[in-house]
């Protein structure tokens, strides 16, 4: 066999084999590969972990402009399985989520603490925290909530 023909026929294989990865790595959902419990098994509805929040609305007292405002959201995985948080973000960038990133067992809690910026901001604020999680529904959300008054102009 030539070298040109040898050379093909690698080029070949080699591209049926990244074809195989590909195929086969994206044979399922961002869901369904959160959902996976144990040895590949889907968990399903009623064995899936619940994320209950303590205080889904936080309402802060008035702060002035510039001020930040951090509130941890405790809540408690009341379902039957591990609770795996994949993700939270917040309704702007002015609001920083951070969550656990190990999972949390059955009845077991954790918080989820949030810290709003208030630079910029002025009046009534509503600021939305979701919750990426493998419970049902997937998407959890709280809220921080409450006045930012207007910074003390200087003469």
């Amino acid at each position: 066999m030539d070298f040109k023909r040898m050379a093909a026929v690698k080029g070949s294989l080699l591209l049926a084999i990244v074809v195989m990865f590909t195929i086969t790595g994206c044979d399922r959902s961002p869901t369904e590969s959160a959902q996976n419990h144990g040895a590949g098994q889907v968990v399903p509805d009623s064995e899936k972990p619940v994320l209950k929040f303590k205080e889904p609305l936080f309402r802060f007292k008035p702060v002035k402009e510039g001020e930040e405002v951090t509130h941890s959201f405790a809540f408690t995985n009341t379902g039957k399985s591990d609770l795996l948080i994949s993700y939270a973000s917040a309704s702007c960038g002015c609001t920083v989520p951070e969550w656990p990133k190990e999972p949390i067992a059955p009845g077991a809690s954790g918080v989820i603490k949030a810290t709003f910026n208030t630079e910029g901001k002025q009046g009534k604020q509503n600021k939305k925290i979701v919750i990426t999680a493998n419970t049902k529904p997937e998407l959890t959300e709280v809220h921080l909530e409450g006045e930012v008054l207007p910074k003390q102009q200087t003469n």
